[in-house]
């Protein structure tokens, strides 16, 4: 039942994360995905190198031994998602395969509802030895984010994503700038749940989580 008090207007924030909870659904996992920007830098005072090249087609630099720790992603999941209060209860496809001779894993996903498709791809940073998550999705939502890899049976990524509230096809709409948190632990052979957190600028946060199982 409304009262006199109830009909004040919510705060800005308020009103703004209600919406996005009732539009949005909570991310994609490493749910969590990214803005790739490709660079091709050259090394100053660098020379080319007139050795001979190895044939096409193969990578002459083996996968770095650390990936191996984002084994458990690989393969085709499908995760039961539980929203935070308010939210919609939604399922997350997953497919991860390996890429770039093994130094990135790309999971392409898909959740229903929203009609949302994303791609995250994992990989480990060498310079800051650190694994990375670079996430984009159809609806021009973008993340970033970073992992010091596991301890104690968590492996916790943590980084901004840009979320878009409601697509629009112009290129030009509403969104809201969070920091997300992806915290992943497996269960056991081919089950892994990853527990979410988003936090808002006012310091308010949302909590999910997904419950993942290989196909």
């Amino acid at each position: 039942m409304r009262t006199e008090k109830s009909e004040e207007r919510e705060p800005d924030g308020t009103a703004r994360r209600r919406k996005w909870i009732r539009r949005v659904p909570a991310g994609v996992v490493g749910v969590a995905a990214v803005s790739l920007i490709a660079l091709t830098v050259s090394p100053v005072n660098a020379e080319p190198d007139g050795r001979a090249k190895p044939p096409r087609g193969r990578n002459p630099l083996p996968a770095p031994p650390q990936i191996r720790d984002l084994d458990f992603l690989l393969g085709s999941y499908t995760c039961e998602y539980t929203p935070p209060p308010g939210g919609t209860a939604a399922v997350l496809k997953l497919t991860t395969r390996r890429a770039l001779g093994g130094h990135y894993f790309y999971t392409d996903a898909t959740l229903e509802p929203g009609n949302v498709v994303g791609r995250s791809a994992f990989g480990w940073n060498p310079v800051d030895g650190k694994f990375i998550n670079q996430y984009h999705d159809n609806w021009g939502s973008s993340g970033n984010y970073t992992s010091s890899g596991w301890k104690d049976g968590h492996l916790i990524f943590k980084g901004p994503l840009t979320q878009v509230i409601t697509p629009n096809a112009t290129g030009q709409t509403s969104g809201v700038k969070l920091d997300l948190m992806d915290d992943y632990q497996v269960l056991g052979r081919g089950h892994f749940k990853n527990s979410t957190s988003f936090t808002f600028p006012d310091g308010s946060t949302l909590q999910g989580s997904y419950d993942c199982r290989r196909q």
